[in-house]
């Protein structure tokens, strides 16, 4: 076993090099950087849950509104109809909505 002074491991620190400062800064940037990603991981997670709920109350809300245009048709004897006609006016050259 060799022999090693009390103060060996003080001397160590006190002269790092300049490549054991940038591998502790490193070190600690991997450390952030992994923290970050984690809360990154964490946040879309919780995202992607609140758009699946969305999504669900979206679904339901236009099957209803299917459902309700539908009835509507039925109880109607003519059923509207949407025409696009072509006006095309001197100065202007938009589409006019007729029903």
């Amino acid at each position: 076993m060799p022999l090693c002074e009390l103060d060996a491991t003080d001397q160590k620190r006190r002269s790092r090099s300049r490549l054991g400062e940038s591998l502790l800064r490193l070190q600690l940037h991997l450390e952030q950087a992994r923290t970050t990603e984690v809360a990154a991981e964490e946040q879309f997670d919780s995202w992607r849950a609140r758009w699946s709920e969305r999504r669900e109350q979206i679904s339901q809300r236009l099957e209803l509104i299917d459902r309700q245009l539908e009835s509507l048709v039925q109880s109607q004897p003519t059923r509207p109809q949407l025409s696009l006609v072509a006006g095309h006016g001197p100065d202007d050259g938009h589409l006019s909505l007729l029903e």
